[in-house]
């Protein structure tokens, strides 16, 4: 009888320590993986940096392994980011001529609550100050809020977890998140333990703030199995992508004076494209002013704001200009078109933010290379001056050198 129950319970440890062993193994396997992507990562950020694409949108290894590196400038945005009008950042900068390089993060549909999202799951272990640069379109406040197909298009499950469980992210930023996060229930769907945690820390119940407690190691060892997949995804795109040159830095002294006024000339509008364009926006002055006002998209940047002082960020905002030509022409009158502004600096001031918002072009043409926000290869060159003031200014320095006559540069 004896001899039986012995041997009855010898296939349980068996497969005990089996399942043991193929823990360790695996645990053993991913730290080997992991050391190996990030050697990879750290030898090849520099080359890989300037890309833009979904794949890097998406990567928090590939944002947090740019945002590790002292002189590559992060600089978050959205569709304008994407575009080859000439003299974008990332091409500007390419070859460090100054000394840092600018990596963007950002595509179409990209809004303040996504980019607070992906800044967030880039922002673990950064150092104190960290410049961020962020580039706002004014478009985002013409609409009541956010679309839904935007965000989930922009809507990374990763990324959205690191910011819930986010250890430096105090629980009342949180929850105002996570309240802002159900108003696109579609996003949460595949992800459970998101999902839950959300619905606990939008919750009122007695239980709620607790119960979100207890999922946070476990959300937090899924968080670092889907980083470590991260890791495997931009080493595969490492090692199997399309050859890149290296980058071959060289250095020189800009003299932006000559380089603003060299910058090309006017770009004319089509006038086909401005009529049906007006037929398709037309608000009429009143309800522009109004959706202005009333759009969800000043309370996400508020977020925004928030989740950067808290991660201890130093955030410059340049915000493409409104076309006050085309907007006027629709019938849009300037006193409505200037509310923009005045509540963005409101906004700054409040959080102790820089903003630039090139005010002193939103009637020149040759700023533009359409009406949807998206800037020309000379109003380029007007956004690569501000990033590299921006990144040469010791912290908490609030001056960018004047360039020419009339030059609108804020920095509170």
């Amino acid at each position: 009888m004896i001899e039986n129950s012995a041997s009855a319970s010898a296939p349980p440890r068996k497969h005990l320590r089996a399942a043991l062993l193929a823990v360790v193994l695996l645990a053993l396997l991913g730290s080997v993986v992991g050391i190996f992507a990030w050697r990879l990562e750290k030898r090849e950020i520099y080359v890989v940096a300037l890309e833009s694409s979904a794949l890097k949108d998406m990567n928090a290894a590939w944002q947090r392994a740019a945002m590790a590196r002292p002189d590559i400038l992060p600089f978050y945005g959205s569709s304008e980011l994407t575009r080859n009008f000439g003299n974008e950042p990332q091409r500007f900068f390419a070859s460090y001529p100054t000394g840092f390089g600018v990596s963007p993060v950002g595509r179409a549909g990209c809004t303040s609550l996504t980019l607070a999202e992906k800044i967030a799951a880039a922002s673990s272990g950064t150092v104190p100050q960290r410049k961020v640069a962020i580039s706002l379109s004014p478009s985002w406040f013409f609409n009541p809020q956010t679309h839904a197909r935007w965000y989930a298009g922009n809507f990374s499950v990763a990324q959205a977890s690191a910011l819930i469980f986010h250890p430096r992210l105090s629980l009342e930023l949180k929850r105002d998140f996570a309240r802002r996060m159900l108003d696109y229930p579609d996003t949460l769907e595949q992800a459970t333990l998101l999902s839950f945690a959300v619905h606990r820390l939008a919750g009122q119940g007695p239980w709620d703030a607790m119960l979100y407690r207890v999922v946070t190691p476990l959300a937090r060892m899924q968080s670092a199995v889907a980083y470590l997949g991260d890791h495997c995804a931009f080493a595969w795109h490492i090692l199997h992508d399309h050859e890149r040159p290296h980058v071959v830095r060289t250095p020189a002294r800009l003299d932006w004076e000559t380089i603003l006024l060299a910058g090309g000339g006017e770009i004319p509008h089509d006038p086909k494209f401005h009529r049906e364009r007006a037929q398709q926006i037309f608000f009429g002055n009143r309800r522009f002013a109004q959706v202005l006002n009333e759009s969800r998209e000043w309370g996400d940047l508020e977020l925004l704001l928030r989740a950067s002082r808290e991660l201890h960020l130093d955030p410059l905002l340049l915000s493409i200009p409104i076309d006050y030509r085309y907007y006027q022409g629709i019938g849009v009158a300037r006193e409505n078109l200037d509310l923009y502004r005045r509540r963005l600096h409101e906004i700054a001031s409040r959080y102790d933010v820089a903003v630039i918002d090139f005010a002193e072009h939103v009637e020149d043409p040759a700023f533009f290379a359409d009406h949807n926000d998206h800037l020309s290869a000379r109003g380029w060159l007007y956004v690569d001056r501000a990033l590299d003031f921006y990144y040469h200014a010791a912290n908490h320095q609030r001056y960018f050198p004047p360039v020419g006559a009339g030059e609108n540069q804020v920095y509170p």
